[in-house]
């Protein structure tokens, strides 16, 4: 399975886009580190007659915040970015929990198919048996019709199962580039303990550290519009020309902002508390859906032992034809416990796929995966 998930890994369609994204974030998260273009101001006045000529000045700025501006940018920018890479792991693992999810779906209805192909030769051959004895009189039309009417039920089911398989297998290829064939069995996972699987969601899931990191980048936007109210230095050369006189030099003066907005302060900081507000609820909200989640892994494993053990103990199949054949038991009767036995196996299929579904969304985060970090 882990080869099959690396190739959906490499080609999923939206993983692909998704690389190709995080490297436009990453080309975001360099700018806005340097001071702005130098500024160029030229203007002409033309003088009126009583005037003493024509008034030419241009002049050449370059503004510099202060150096606390720059790094509070900078900060904010890489946090920025490693928020998007958290956001991509989180869209990584949504996607391959849903690739691995549809192929244990193919898994279970592949060993539907298989046993459904067994049943149907099982009964196959008993029909062929009661055709002769239907022959010689040993056997009615009402049991000889009834074998193939399984038959035919049986295959309607397998015809089903079929492109049921044929619709995954597609969805399966679609994603992995054609890679479907290497899903060959199920997924292998360790036994959970909750408290040990609760800690180290936390400590990688994307689910839990995106809202931590929404807080420290609601601390640097605060940081950052606080830094606005710093003084900017502004140097230059200017000229000015006015008939035969000209002033023409170096020039340098501060900007200091004197009625700074101070909602966009209440602002930010509002934001901060409510991301520190939120990381609770959602630290919350995640450990409960864990809880529940394996709440319902144990009782699925339970059942899956019930079955199994009913399987072990229930009258084996081969049994039953020998007892028939020994008119121990008629044909109803056979198809009777027959239809139990088959019910309790395919009871089987179905638990052992949902065991593997619910160990799949504990393990969503599947550490085995190289998943890339840019």
């Amino acid at each position: 399975m882990n080869a099959f998930m690396q190739e959906v890994l490499k080609h999923h369609p939206y993983i692909v886009s998704g690389r190709e994204m995080l490297l436009t974030k990453k080309a975001e998260s360099k700018t806005g580190l340097t001071p702005a273009d130098p500024r160029i101001d030229i203007g002409y006045f033309p003088g009126i007659p009583e005037s003493i000529g024509d008034k030419v000045t241009w002049s050449v700025s370059q503004s510099i915040d202060f150096p606390t501006v720059y790094r509070n940018i900078k900060i904010k920018n890489e946090q920025d970015y490693e928020q998007a890479i958290l956001e991509f792991r989180l869209a990584i693992i949504i996607l391959l929990e849903e690739a691995r999810e549809k192929a244990i779906m193919m898994i279970a209805l592949q060993k539907h198919i298989n046993k459904t192909k067994e049943r149907i030769e099982h009964l196959a051959r008993l029909k062929e048996a009661y055709s002769k004895m239907l022959e010689e009189g040993e056997a009615t039309i009402i049991e000889y019709n009834k074998i193939g009417l399984d038959i035919a039920a049986m295959k309607n089911d397998l015809m089903e199962y079929e492109s049921e398989e044929q619709v995954l297998k597609s969805n399966l290829d679609l994603i992995s580039s054609n890679k479907s064939n290497l899903v060959e069995g199920y997924p292998v996972f360790d036994e959970p303990e909750l408290k040990d699987l609760i800690a180290e969601k936390k400590k990688v899931h994307p689910s839990f550290l995106i809202p931590e990191k929404e807080i420290m980048i609601a601390g640097s936007k605060l940081a950052m519009v606080k830094s606005e109210k710093l003084p900017a230095l502004e140097i230059g050369f200017a000229s000015e020309i006015i008939a035969a006189n000209q002033f023409t030099g170096p020039r340098i003066g501060f900007s200091i902002p004197l009625w700074q907005n101070r909602g966009r302060i209440n602002k930010a900081r509002a934001d901060q508390n409510l991301s520190e507000v939120r990381l609770v609820s959602e630290v919350k909200l995640l450990d409960n859906d864990i809880r529940n989640r394996y709440d319902k892994y144990l009782k699925i494993r339970e059942s899956l032992k019930i079955l199994q053990q009913s399987v072990e103990k229930y009258t084996a199949s081969e049994l039953l034809l020998e007892a028939l054949n020994e008119k121990e038991i008629s044909l109803i009767e056979y198809f009777t416990e027959l239809r139990a036995y088959y019910d309790i196996e395919d009871r089987i299929i179905e638990t052992e796929k949902e065991y593997y579904i619910v160990c799949s969304r504990l393990y969503d985060h599947f550490p085995d995966l190289n998943i890339p970090e840019n």
